[in-house]
């Protein structure tokens, strides 16, 4: 047998052949980072035209919405070391056929260095929409924030959120990352006779290692909702071989490319930013750290939290927003990183869908805001 990076992958002669009888290991090589520059396929137009979009992509049939898959049931689909190739595979086949509207999620061992920064403070960097008035010459600031100290603490308090969220990612390991696809009319692909979204399953982190930092609390609502940290140890993926693979297949060319529906999503971005990178340090400033996000997920983010600003009677948590708009969580449980990611674009189609153009104006404003964090081209004027 042979073992490479770890992996025992399959018989190739007797154990005689190998020295002492003992296979051989190789060692994983250094994880190289993914540049920055990629070159996506066009962008589809907005899905509020008239027609239902029509993707044209070399090499991948043209789907319409008459010719989607049906299915009578949801399926989390679990992705280990031993599988994770092909399932990046059959990832990228759908994006090239159209389900050009994605969401993720990540689950990781909470947070371990605690906020200093006044609640009070927070709530009124998050609430006022200092982000997105844009002028003739960048984006400012609008009329209601005229007091220049005002403007400097609550570029402070998100400046300082950053370094929180920065400080607590680079200390811990990823757990899982939950990833749902969907054509922009709602539709969700279907693979082997059912719905599907993914989880993958990684190894980074190990409960048994005193030094890999987790918040205890954290830990044990995992548990209680079915992660079993023994089986990701013996399965699961290492985040680098995954970084590489998305290198390698070409899909990190094709993320741009979507439509992201997210929910308070900072550390989520901050993890895949991470891994993108060859498992680096965040970047110091927030400025990079977002020209990074726009660069590998493109301009097409939203997150639903801040979405929630411009709706009456939404508020809360994921869970709490999505039973407000009547979306039911149709496979797996909270706190499990592929079923959140599944109800998050869920709960996103069906806020795109409000009365009275109140999903077209939601399309058109929050396009590019990550809560908490800022426009993506607020900063990159800055």
């Amino acid at each position: 047998m042979i073992v490479q990076r770890g992996i025992l992958i399959f018989p190739i002669g007797p154990a005689s052949h190998f020295h002492g009888g003992v296979p051989v290991v190789f060692h994983r090589r250094p994880m190289p980072q993914i540049p920055l520059h990629h070159h996506p396929i066009p962008l589809y137009p907005p899905q509020f035209q008239s027609r239902v979009p029509v993707f044209r992509v070399v090499g991948a049939p043209i789907c319409r919405q008459g010719s989607v898959k049906k299915a009578d049931q949801f399926k989390v689909r679990r992705v280990c070391r031993y599988n994770f190739k092909v399932e990046i595979a059959v990832i990228q086949s759908l994006i090239r056929a159209g389900y050009r509207f994605a969401s993720f999620d990540t689950e990781f061992p909470g947070t371990v260095v605690k906020s200093e920064i006044p609640k009070h403070l927070i709530s009124q960097a998050v609430l006022v929409d200092v982000y997105k008035k844009k002028h003739r010459n960048g984006y400012e600031f609008p009329d209601t924030i005229r007091s220049e100290t005002w403007k400097r603490q609550i570029l402070n308090v998100i400046g300082n959120g950053y370094k929180m969220m920065k400080t607590n990612v680079d200390q811990t390991h990823i757990i899982h990352l939950g990833l749902s696809l969907s054509y922009p009319f709602g539709n969700f692909p279907v693979y082997d006779g059912a719905y599907c979204c993914w989880e993958f399953n990684f190894n980074d982190f190990d409960v048994d290692c005193a030094n890999h930092l987790r918040n205890s609390v954290s830990i044990d609502v995992l548990k209680r909702q079915g992660i079993d940290f023994s089986e990701n140890k013996c399965t699961g993926i290492c985040s680098a071989d995954f970084a590489e693979e998305i290198k390698r297949s070409g899909l990190v060319e094709l993320l741009p490319c979507l439509t992201w529906a997210t929910f308070q999503s900072a550390y989520d971005f901050g993890y895949l930013i991470k891994m993108f990178t060859g498992n680096k340090e965040l970047p110091e400033d927030i400025k990079e750290f977002m020209g990074n996000v726009k660069t590998y997920f493109g301009p097409n983010v939203y997150d639903i939290k801040y979405m929630m600003k411009f709706c009456d009677g939404l508020f809360g948590g994921l869970n709490s927003v999505a039973e407000t708009l009547g979306v039911d969580c149709v496979a797996g449980s909270s706190h499990q990183a592929g079923s959140d990611s599944l109800l998050t674009l869920q709960t996103f189609a069906k806020m795109l869908k409000m009365e009275k153009n109140k999903g077209k104006r939601l399309w058109e404003e929050c396009g590019g805001v990550l809560f908490g964090s800022g426009n993506l081209d607020f900063w990159h004027h800055c």
